[in-house]
């Protein structure tokens, strides 16, 4: 039997059109997919998109696809699916991972992403350090040294999105206009990593929040974002193909407390459901 898990995240640090490419940076928190796959008979028809990565996993590796039969998988994961916390990566990267340890084989990180972002869009959660990556064709990475020393408040909000659907919609010629404003987005993101400025990060991040507010709206984030900072957090972020938005705080500098009990005269709790908090962690999948 072979175990492998992969974190979620709270959407992206940026997500935009840069010289024809569709960039993301995802981030990772302490939420998992575990994924568990031993001999056995083949139980496809519950989880059709991991299989679908054995298969890609088989044939990668010079074996016959068939040979997925002789696999039971299951997964036990407690990311929420559809709200743009990289639930279908976790369990694609998860998954590709036990499968080449289940087969004696190596593989590295950017294979994983190869096989994953055959079957979908893939966020960059599936790196162990922050990444720029073309989450559509895997064509662009770049990675960061700099850690994240932050921890999130993730602000999950009702209903799901799509994320494949989603990602389909020709938005090309609109995004296309905002190439400077995502240009100076991910300059403040990378500048803030680079000299370890969380304000100047954050600062790029709630941009790219706000410039997706032009494809998928999220009710009352002007709101949420103005009490995050009167409350001393950074800044936000949110899944820009999802429902989650993110409080990007500091916790010796941030009164969670007051943000908590205010948050509840500011928002309209129809369109939000729950409050979690999660700590920043190192992506990518692992076997334990």
């Amino acid at each position: 039997m072979i175990r492998a898990k992969c974190p979620a995240s709270c959407g992206e640090l940026f997500q935009g059109y840069i010289d024809g490419k569709n960039l993301l940076i995802s981030y990772p928190i302490d939420l998992f997919s575990v994924v568990t796959i031993k001999e056995g008979i083949s139980n496809e028809r519950l989880y059709p998109k991991a299989y679908n990565a054995i298969k890609k996993s088989l044939k990668y590796f010079g074996y016959d696809q068939n040979e997925y039969k002789n696999i039971a998988l299951d997964i036990d994961s407690n990311i929420p699916i559809g709200k743009g916390m990289a639930s279908s990566t976790a369990d694609l990267a998860a998954t590709i991972l036990a499968t080449s340890r289940y087969l004696n084989r190596e593989i590295d990180n950017q294979q994983i992403a190869n096989i994953a972002i055959e079957i979908e869009p893939t966020d960059s959660t599936i790196f162990q350090k922050l990444t720029l990556y073309d989450y559509l064709k895997g064509r662009y990475k770049k990675l960061y040294e700099n850690k994240l020393d932050l921890k999130v408040l993730c602000i999950e909000g009702k209903g799901t999105i799509d994320t494949v659907k989603f990602n389909k919609l020709n938005l090309y010629y609109e995004k296309i206009k905002h190439e400077l404003e995502y240009r100076k987005s991910l300059s403040l993101v990378e500048n803030g990593l680079k000299e370890n400025d969380m304000h100047k990060l954050a600062k790029g991040s709630t941009l790219s929040a706000f410039i997706n507010q032009k494809y998928l709206f999220k009710e009352d984030l002007e709101n949420i974002y103005n009490l995050a900072v009167k409350c001393n957090a950074y800044g936000i972020n949110t899944s820009h193909s999802g429902t989650v938005t993110g409080i990007l705080y500091d916790k010796e500098c941030f009164d969670k407390e007051k943000f908590l009990y205010e948050i509840k005269n500011i928002i309209n709790f129809n369109k939000y459901e729950r409050v979690h908090e999660y700590n920043i962690i190192k992506g990518g999948p692992s076997l334990f």
